[in-house]
């Protein structure tokens, strides 16, 4: 059955945990309507609102499945409103099929970390539309942390220690962190034990319940992980910030219509900027402008650590070697 048949969802927004996509908020928009249906004028006896077509945002399960709806359903609600199509969310724990999903055309829109942007770029020429301005930058980070009463004080101390990373596609829990330990003259897979936790919450959690010693996440995640027991043993360089990316074949127009309501309408709407800057803090500082080539810096590193490979091969022969 295709992982768009939503008769596979249940009232909490996931499927059968074998399937990739899981499409967040379908029972509580229900209860919504159920129970409120002021909002929605086809329950309440009002003239229904009509759309032209139903959208998908594709975004990578980078976190859990719930901070996943909360962060980004409000985006998806200012695309329905102001674009006139319905957009709905639909979130992934697999990265890789993300990449299939855009090729294909099941999604029309997806938020990509930079590693996954450029594999999504290779197979099918899938291009950024804007990219993400956290608290006003261009760039974000990777944390490897600790526990902090961890002994630990250098990247070289993680010699023989239990490493928890992301995704194997993910730039800030695998890709980026990878380096940064490769630089300090350890090798993944023989001077430490990688793990694989799928998601950065994951990772840090391994480190604070005490099963892995350290582990690599972005900035943010970091940051409220500062706050329940880990602290910051190393930071990277900064990372071109995530763009959202157009499936291959859209129309200019359509790209055109993103730009503006992303970009353009917030810039000279002061009403829509306070709105943005009420959204999660991820996407509070809005959208700017984007290029392929913004992401060539991280397709220097890939090379570096996977070389050619890293754009093709299947994500499970990316892990790191003799991984736990």
């Amino acid at each position: 059955m295709s992982w768009w048949n939503i008769s596979q969802l249940s009232l909490s927004g996931w499927t059968d945990p074998r399937r990739g996509v899981r499409w967040l908020g379908v029972g509580l928009c229900f209860l919504v309507t159920l129970f409120f249906p002021r909002v929605f004028p086809a329950f309440s006896g009002e003239a229904p609102v009509t759309v032209s077509t139903v959208r998908h945002l594709g975004v990578v399960g980078f976190y859990n499945p719930r901070l996943m709806y909360v962060k980004y359903q409000q985006l998806v609600d200012y695309l329905t409103e102001t674009t006139g199509d319905r957009w709905e969310l639909a979130v992934t724990l697999d990265y890789e099929e993300t990449v299939q999903a855009l090729c294909s055309g099941k999604l029309d829109l997806a938020y990509l970390g930079p590693f996954t942007y450029l594999r999504v770029h290779e197979a099918c020429g899938a291009t950024p539309v804007v990219r993400l301005n956290t608290r006003g930058s261009a760039t974000f980070r990777s944390l490897i942390m600790v526990r902090q009463d961890s002994p630990l004080q250098t990247l070289s101390d993680l010699a023989g220690t239990v490493f928890a990373f992301g995704s194997p596609l993910s730039t800030s829990a695998h890709l980026v962190p990878c380096l940064m330990l490769r630089e300090a003259g350890l090798n993944p897979g023989e001077d430490f034990i990688c793990r694989y936790l799928g998601h950065h919450d994951r990772a840090a959690t391994a480190v604070v319940l005490g099963t892995a010693d350290a582990c690599g996440v972005r900035d943010i995640v970091g940051e409220r992980f500062a706050e329940r027991g880990l602290r910051i043993l190393a930071r990277s360089e900064p990372i071109p910030n995530f763009p959202l990316v157009l499936r291959p074949g859209a129309s200019p127009e359509f790209r055109r219509s993103l730009v503006e309501v992303l970009m353009e309408r917030p810039e000279h709407d002061p009403e829509i900027r306070r709105r943005m800057q009420g959204w999660d803090e991820e996407l509070a500082g809005g959208f700017a402008p984007v290029s392929a080539a913004d992401y060539l810096p991280v397709r220097r590193l890939v090379d570096r650590l996977f070389g050619r490979r890293g754009l093709v091969d299947p994500p499970q022969l990316l892990k790191c070697p003799g991984k736990g």
